[in-house]
Protein backbone atom coordinates (compact mmCIF):
# COMPACT_ATOMS: atom_id res chain seq x y z
CA UNK A 1 0.00 0.00 0.00
CA UNK A 2 1.76 2.92 -0.86
CA UNK A 3 0.78 6.06 0.94
CA UNK A 4 1.43 9.86 0.96
CA UNK A 5 3.21 11.73 3.58
CA UNK A 6 -0.11 13.39 4.59
CA UNK A 7 -2.03 10.08 4.92
CA UNK A 8 0.83 8.65 6.90
CA UNK A 9 0.55 11.77 8.79
CA UNK A 10 -3.40 11.11 9.71
CA UNK A 11 -2.83 7.42 10.63
CA UNK A 12 -0.59 8.69 12.98
CA UNK A 13 -2.81 10.92 14.24
CA UNK A 14 -5.51 8.51 14.27
CA UNK A 15 -3.38 5.74 16.25
CA UNK A 16 -2.52 8.27 18.63
CA UNK A 17 -5.98 8.87 19.76
CA UNK A 18 -6.82 5.65 19.89
CA UNK A 19 -3.68 4.17 21.71
CA UNK A 20 -3.31 4.24 25.04
CA UNK A 21 -0.20 3.14 27.42
CA UNK A 22 -1.43 -0.19 27.82
CA UNK A 23 -2.18 -0.55 24.17
CA UNK A 24 -2.85 -3.69 22.25
CA UNK A 25 -2.37 -1.56 18.66
CA UNK A 26 1.46 -1.23 17.86
CA UNK A 27 3.41 -2.42 14.96
CA UNK A 28 3.68 -6.37 13.92
CA UNK A 29 7.15 -7.89 13.46
CA UNK A 30 8.13 -9.46 9.92
CA UNK A 31 9.20 -12.65 12.18
CA UNK A 32 5.03 -12.57 13.14
CA UNK A 33 3.76 -11.63 10.09
CA UNK A 34 6.13 -14.29 8.60
CA UNK A 35 4.73 -17.36 11.43
CA UNK A 36 1.42 -16.48 10.73
CA UNK A 37 1.70 -16.72 7.13
CA UNK A 38 4.09 -20.14 7.32
CA UNK A 39 0.87 -22.02 9.60
CA UNK A 40 -2.05 -20.20 7.20
CA UNK A 41 -1.62 -18.51 3.98
CA UNK A 42 0.01 -14.93 3.01
CA UNK A 43 -1.87 -11.89 4.42
CA UNK A 44 -2.97 -9.35 1.77
CA UNK A 45 -0.79 -7.11 0.79
CA UNK A 46 -2.30 -4.10 1.94
CA UNK A 47 -3.34 -5.30 5.07
CA UNK A 48 0.25 -6.72 5.81
CA UNK A 49 1.43 -3.46 5.25
CA UNK A 50 -0.82 -1.82 7.89
CA UNK A 51 -0.11 -4.79 10.62
CA UNK A 52 3.59 -3.74 9.83
CA UNK A 53 3.71 -0.40 9.58
CA UNK A 54 0.71 0.37 12.37
CA UNK A 55 -0.52 -2.70 13.75
CA UNK A 56 -4.16 -3.35 14.14
CA UNK A 57 -6.71 -0.72 14.94
CA UNK A 58 -10.25 -0.15 16.62
CA UNK A 59 -10.37 3.71 15.83
CA UNK A 60 -14.59 2.82 15.37
CA UNK A 61 -16.20 -0.34 13.83
CA UNK A 62 -15.67 -2.39 12.27
CA UNK A 63 -12.26 -2.45 14.06
CA UNK A 64 -9.13 -4.27 12.09
CA UNK A 65 -7.28 -7.71 13.70
CA UNK A 66 -4.32 -7.36 15.37
CA UNK A 67 -1.66 -10.53 14.48
CA UNK A 68 -3.13 -12.10 17.42
CA UNK A 69 -6.36 -11.29 16.66
CA UNK A 70 -6.35 -12.63 13.66
CA UNK A 71 -4.35 -15.32 15.04
CA UNK A 72 -7.35 -16.31 16.77
CA UNK A 73 -9.93 -15.62 14.06
CA UNK A 74 -8.45 -17.05 11.32
CA UNK A 75 -8.73 -20.45 12.14
CA UNK A 76 -12.13 -20.09 13.65
CA UNK A 77 -13.08 -19.09 10.14
CA UNK A 78 -11.46 -22.10 8.41
CA UNK A 79 -13.20 -24.16 11.06
CA UNK A 80 -16.61 -22.86 10.10
CA UNK A 81 -16.58 -22.18 6.50
CA UNK A 82 -14.07 -25.10 5.06
CA UNK A 83 -16.32 -27.84 5.19
CA UNK A 84 -19.45 -26.30 3.85
CA UNK A 85 -20.09 -27.81 0.31
CA UNK A 86 -23.01 -25.75 0.06
CA UNK A 87 -21.01 -22.20 0.44
CA UNK A 88 -18.57 -20.45 -1.95
CA UNK A 89 -17.11 -18.85 1.44
CA UNK A 90 -14.20 -20.03 2.12
CA UNK A 91 -10.26 -19.25 2.41
CA UNK A 92 -9.91 -19.37 -0.87
CA UNK A 93 -12.55 -16.64 -1.45
CA UNK A 94 -12.04 -13.86 1.31
CA UNK A 95 -9.69 -13.29 3.67
CA UNK A 96 -10.97 -12.15 7.57
CA UNK A 97 -9.29 -8.88 8.49
CA UNK A 98 -11.52 -7.56 11.05
CA UNK A 99 -14.70 -7.15 13.32
CA UNK A 100 -18.26 -5.41 14.02
CA UNK A 101 -19.36 -5.40 17.32
CA UNK A 102 -22.06 -7.98 16.55
CA UNK A 103 -20.01 -10.45 15.66
CA UNK A 104 -19.45 -10.45 12.32
CA UNK A 105 -16.46 -10.82 10.38
CA UNK A 106 -15.21 -8.05 8.12
CA UNK A 107 -13.42 -9.64 5.41
CA UNK A 108 -11.37 -8.54 1.96
CA UNK A 109 -12.79 -10.40 -0.91
CA UNK A 110 -9.90 -12.16 -2.58
CA UNK A 111 -11.23 -11.45 -6.24
CA UNK A 112 -11.90 -7.84 -6.58
CA UNK A 113 -10.07 -6.88 -2.92
CA UNK A 114 -13.30 -4.93 -2.16
CA UNK A 115 -14.56 -5.27 1.88
CA UNK A 116 -17.26 -7.25 2.79
CA UNK A 117 -19.25 -8.13 5.94
CA UNK A 118 -19.96 -11.56 6.59
CA UNK A 119 -22.65 -12.11 8.89
CA UNK A 120 -22.73 -13.76 12.22
CA UNK A 121 -26.24 -13.91 12.56
CA UNK A 122 -27.37 -14.98 9.03
CA UNK A 123 -26.04 -17.99 6.86
CA UNK A 124 -24.71 -16.50 3.45
CA UNK A 125 -24.07 -19.27 1.00
CA UNK A 126 -22.47 -17.07 -2.03
CA UNK A 127 -20.01 -14.17 -2.04
CA UNK A 128 -22.57 -12.28 -4.54
CA UNK A 129 -24.71 -12.32 -1.09
CA UNK A 130 -22.01 -9.87 1.20
CA UNK A 131 -22.74 -6.37 1.79
CA UNK A 132 -19.39 -4.42 0.21
CA UNK A 133 -18.62 -1.97 3.02
CA UNK A 134 -15.62 -0.32 1.30
CA UNK A 135 -14.24 -0.50 -2.56
CA UNK A 136 -10.92 -1.37 -1.09
CA UNK A 137 -8.49 -1.91 1.83
CA UNK A 138 -7.22 1.52 1.91
CA UNK A 139 -10.56 3.28 1.67
CA UNK A 140 -11.97 0.94 4.36
CA UNK A 141 -8.77 1.87 6.71
CA UNK A 142 -9.05 6.08 5.81
CA UNK A 143 -12.30 6.15 6.43
CA UNK A 144 -12.40 4.59 9.89
CA UNK A 145 -9.00 7.04 10.54
CA UNK A 146 -11.03 10.21 10.01
CA UNK A 147 -14.04 8.73 11.70
CA UNK A 148 -11.79 7.92 15.18
CA UNK A 149 -10.48 11.58 14.95
CA UNK A 150 -13.62 13.14 14.38
CA UNK A 151 -15.23 10.86 17.15
CA UNK A 152 -12.19 12.23 19.32
CA UNK A 153 -12.74 15.84 18.62
CA UNK A 154 -16.36 15.36 19.33
CA UNK A 155 -15.19 13.88 22.90
CA UNK A 156 -12.93 16.69 23.74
Amino acid sequence: MELTKAEIKLLRKAYSVMADTHSKYHPESEKDISEFENKFEPIPSEYRYLLKEFGGCHFVDPWIFTLEELGCEYPAFIANYSDDEESNISNNTVFPIGGLGDGSLVCILKETDKIVVLPHDVYVTSVDDLEIIAESFKELVFGLAEQGIELDNQIK
